[in-house]
């Protein structure tokens, strides 16, 4: 688990650690921190996580989920359509770059890694974006699967 990545809220008696990269790892915090885990949202604009199960996140066991207007669809990376539509999304990238030599692309990282989400409108890719930026771009809410941790 990268705890670097995590993110602290902190609370007059308490701390909420989020920005987990897998459910696993935040089961596995809550384990180290004698934590207790809770699903969180940042909405309507917020900077600080309130409880909120609204993405049933503990029953479907992710780490996050997000909440846009219903003209947009979201392909999360666990989605099986996400890594072809990311391969797309890259070969369109480098045509108009004019980069098209085959070991070019294989130099490529994912162009989708960790927390990256597809958002499409009208069944056309949107943007790439990760789950931050969700909230203050798109004015997006962020469900996340959070820790609670005594001071």
């Amino acid at each position: 688990m990268d705890k670097d990545r995590l993110q602290e809220y902190a609370y007059d008696d308490y701390k909420v650690v989020t920005n987990f990269e897998t459910y696993n790892d935040a089961e596995q915090y809550a384990r180290e921190t004698g934590g207790e885990m809770i699903e969180v949202g940042f909405t309507d604009g917020s900077d600080n996580p309130m409880p909120n199960d609204t993405a049933k996140l503990m029953e479907t066991r992710k780490p996050f989920r997000v909440g846009l207007d219903p003209m947009y669809e979201v392909i999360y990376s666990e989605d099986e359509r996400f890594q072809e539509m990311a391969q797309n999304i890259l070969e369109d990238m480098k045509e108009k770059e004019n980069d098209v030599a085959p070991e070019d692309w294989i130099a490529d990282q994912n162009i989708a890694t960790g927390d990256r989400i597809i958002v499409l409108r009208d069944g056309e890719v949107n943007t790439v974006t990760t789950r931050e930026r969700i909230k203050f771009l798109m004015r997006g809410n962020l469900y996340e699967i959070g820790v609670k941790v005594p001071n």
